[in-house]
């Protein structure tokens, strides 16, 4: 299987957001944000990553011929969730609902903006590879094409991840975990890698 890995071009990103879409919706911070009803689920991950990876500068992915099939995003340094969401996205919930209740959006963006990093960093995400693709290396090429990047330019790199299995794959490529919470029945690691 012949995989290149690149920059993605302004009329791939759509393509890719829809992978992390379709990779992400069975996560478990989906699952326990938006419940289990598939469809729905599903939709409300591509709504999100569509458009959040749209928005990126130059995330990195994975194509097949001329189809998307990973993702690698990041945001540069001042540009991740805590630099552009101000104190309304640092704000707790009162309550946390059923599942997909705005409370439960809410408490994700705000764990997500309080525990980010306080220095300069390159915030990593989505990584998402095409379901049906997975366990190839191909999210492996990826990561690797990112670390030179972030070794290039200097970079400490930070991510949030709700899988063991991704603790270990981050691990691989020079991540080690600063923080775990397990709060309302959704655990999360915080993970960091500075610069080779």
């Amino acid at each position: 299987m012949e995989v290149k890995i690149r920059p993605l071009r302004d009329e791939e990103r759509a393509a890719a957001g829809a992978v992390a879409g379709r990779a992400l919706s069975t996560s478990p911070t989906s699952v326990w944000t938006w419940g289990e009803e598939p469809v729905a689920r599903t939709r409300q991950s591509l709504d999100i990553f569509v458009g959040f990876v749209q928005n990126q500068t130059a995330p990195i992915g994975a194509l097949i011929g001329d189809h998307v099939v990973g993702v690698c995003g990041a945001a540069p340094p001042g540009e991740c969730i805590r630099a552009t969401s101000g104190d309304a996205g640092r704000q707790m919930p009162e309550t946390i609902d059923e599942p997909g209740s705005p409370s439960r959006v809410q408490y994700v963006w705000a764990i997500y903006c309080t525990h980010d990093l306080d220095e300069r960093h390159v915030h990593l995400g989505p990584v998402a590879v095409e379901p049906g693709l997975q366990g190839l290396g191909i999210g492996g090429l990826m990561m690797q094409a990112f670390a030179a990047q972030v070794d290039e330019d200097g970079e400490v790199a930070w991510l949030e991840t709700d899988k063991p299995e991704n603790v270990v794959f981050y691990r691989r490529h020079g991540f080690e975990v600063t923080e775990e919470l397990d709060e309302h029945g959704l655990t999360s690691w915080w993970m960091r890698r500075d610069p080779r």
